[in-house]
C-alpha cells in the first residue's frame, strides 16, 4: 500500500483513544450525577467525529496543539483511515447507549457499555488492534458495508 492516497496519523488516533479512555474512566470515578454528562460529552465528541474530522475534538489536540508544540510528533502511515472511522462511530454509538441507560436508571447496563469503550480503546491504545476496525474488514470482506464506506482495495467480491 506504498502508494496508496490514504494517510493516517497514527499518533492522532492514539491521543483520541487516551481521551475516550480518560474520560470514560473518570466519568465512572465521577459516578451517575456527573459521570452520566461526562459519557454524553464523550459519545457526543466522537459521533460528531465520525461525522466530519474537523469536529474530532481529541483528535484535533493532537493536530492543533499536540504536535505544533513537538508533544507528540506525526506518526504517519499509509493507511485507508475508514476503518477507524467506523470504529470510532461504533465507540459513540455505545456510548450514547450507555448515556441513555445511565439515564434512565439502567446503571449497570450504562457502566458495562462504558467499560467496554474504555477497555477496547485502552486494548487500541495499548498494543494497536482495533476491534472495531477488525469488524470493519469482516463486514467489508462478506460484502455487508454501504459502497460509501466500503474499501475500494479489498479482494474481489
Amino acid at each position: 500500500m506504498a502508494d496508496s492516497p490514504y494517510r493516517v496519523d497514527r499518533n492522532t488516533l492514539r491521543t483520541n483513544q487516551a481521551f475516550i479512555v480518560a474520560l470514560s474512566v473518570g466519568a465512572f470515578v465521577a459516578g451517575v450525577g456527573i459521570g452520566q454528562w461526562l459519557v454524553l460529552f464523550t459519545g457526543l465528541v466522537m459521533a460528531l467525529g465520525t461525522i466530519h474530522p474537523a469536529f474530532a475534538l481529541f483528535k484535533q489536540v493532537h493536530q492543533r496543539l499536540l504536535k505544533p508544540a513537538g508533544i507528540l510528533k506525526a506518526d504517519i502511515h499509509a493507511e485507508d483511515p475508514m476503518p477507524h472511522q467506523f470504529a470510532q462511530g461504533m465507540g459513540s454509538v455505545f456510548l450514547l447507549a450507555a448515556f441513555a441507560a445511565l439515564f434512565t436508571g439502567a446503571i449497570t447496563a450504562g457502566w458495562v457499555l462504558t467499560w467496554m469503550v474504555a477497555a477496547l480503546a485502552f486494548v487500541n491504545l495499548t498494543v494497536q488492534f482495533c476491534a472495531g476496525c477488525f469488524i470493519y474488514f469482516q463486514l467489508d470482506r462478506i460484502g455487508l458495508l454501504p459502497r460509501s464506506i466500503a474499501s475500494t482495495r479489498g479482494a474481489a467480491r
